[in-house]
Formats: C-alpha cells, structure tokens, sequence
C-alpha cells in the first residue's frame, strides 16, 4: 500500500496515533518509513471512559519523541455514546498544554450529534478560546475532517487553525461542504484522507488510503479554480505552517 502511496506522489504522511494502544505502533511505524512517517499522538474522545490513570505521563512521553508532529486527535464527538460534554472537554484540557511544552500543533476532532442542539464545532471552539499555545509558524491545529458549516469555518480561522479536506468534498451531496471549501480558500486548508475511512466518490466502498489525496486534490483544485500544481504546492506549505520541518 504504501509503495503505491509513494508511487502517487504522495511524499510524507502523518500518522494518527490516538489512543494508548496505538503509540508504539505509531512510533515504530515512522522508525520504519524515516524521513517520510511522522506521528501524532493523542488520546480521542472516543477513549474517554477507558482511559488508564497513566495516560498523561505516557503521552509526555510520546510528544517528546523525535516523531511526534502533532497531538492528535483529540476534541468532542457527539455521534456515539462515549463521554458527557464535561467527560469529553476535561480530557481534551488535560492533553492541551502539550502543545505549548512541545511546541507541537494538535489535529481537531470534531462530530455533531444526531439532533441539532448537540453541537460539537460549537462547543469545542468555545473551548479553544482559552487556548494559550502561539506557534511561530502559522496555523496552531487543524479541524480534521472537517463537516462543519461555513460559520464553524470561520470561528476555526479566527482561532488560527487550518480546515482538513478529504473524500468527503467530493460526495455528490456536500454542496454545502464545497461551498465552506471555497470561502475558505485555498490559503486555509490542507489535504488528508482519514484513512481507511472515507475515500473519494470515486473509490467508494473501497479502502482509503493516501494514494487517494492526487484525486482529492484534482477535485477541489477544480472548484476552486486552481490548477493541481497551484494546489499541491500551496497545501503542502499550509502543511509546513501546521506541522513544521517535520513534514519539508
């Protein structure tokens, strides 16, 4: 697979390695690829209830290693039944301050509920507001995955953080989606996949994987009226602005 990924074009990927489990995996896997894997470690919302007691001595432990790019994922997901509001913002304050000791971004989490009142950009980016991290490079996250509207867009911008386009943008139904995208502009997002999950309209019922980003990228190049090369090299600098020398 990743022969491929590389064969596309692709020429660093950034691992998320977002719960205890997954750390060493993560490490090991940017020990085998060097120069070409680096690795966000985090704990996801989705572990709030599982969590060990260890967790925050582990993860300094991990942030600290010459591989970690970014804390990540972290933030609030409504969708499944894994944590209150206050289960889920707690856990997210206590991995925050890694940025700030590590001088490392974190890659955002964020998914509504199934009912309108269960707003998770919204109640993450109210927290963010406290956020004490400033990076010198540009960005200081990035809203992974972004669904969100164009409101929950610009609240992100404000706050410094960059939006993460994936196959998602190429779904027949995401006007809306693309529509967010292109007020954005192209100086405010990065490409990635969330691999296995989501590949472009194209792929679907297929397995994701990165190979897929030249695809993504013709699609939102074309909507927002730039060429793929325009598009390549100005989303790999937004990407040098999130994660630093890591990714150059």
């Amino acid at each position: 697979m990743l022969d491929k990924v590389f064969a596309a074009g692709v020429e660093r990927i950034v691992e998320i390695a977002c719960q205890p489990s997954d750390w060493a995996q993560g490490e090991a896997f940017c020990a085998a690829y060097p120069g070409k894997v680096v690795c966000a470690f985090g704990a996801h919302p989705e572990y709030t209830r599982t969590l060990p007691a260890d967790l925050m001595g582990r993860l300094e432990t991990y942030m600290a290693k010459p591989c970690a790019a970014a804390l990540g994922e972290v933030g609030i997901d409504y969708w499944w039944d894994i944590g209150t509001k206050e289960e889920q913002l707690a856990l997210l304050g206590s991995q925050l301050p890694l940025c700030s000791k590590f001088d490392k971004p974190a890659v955002f989490h964020a998914r509504n509920g199934k009912t309108s009142g269960e707003n998770a950009y919204a109640d993450l980016l109210e927290a963010l507001k406290g956020w004490d991290y400033r990076p010198a490079r540009r960005f200081r996250g990035v809203l992974h995955c972004f669904s969100g509207s164009w409101e929950d867009a610009r609240a992100g911008l404000d706050l410094g953080l960059c939006l993460g386009v994936n196959g998602t943008f190429t779904y027949k139904k995401n006007d809306g989606l693309r529509e967010t995208v292109r007020r954005a502009g192209l100086d405010n997002i990065v490409l990635e996949t969330d691999c296995p999950y989501l590949p472009p309209q194209g792929a679907r019922g297929q397995r994701n994987d990165p190979s897929f980003i030249p695809e993504i990228a013709a699609m939102v190049a074309g909507h927002l009226g730039s060429s793929n090369r325009e598009m390549a090299d100005k989303t790999t600098a937004n990407a040098i602005e999130l994660f630093g020398d890591l990714v150059k």
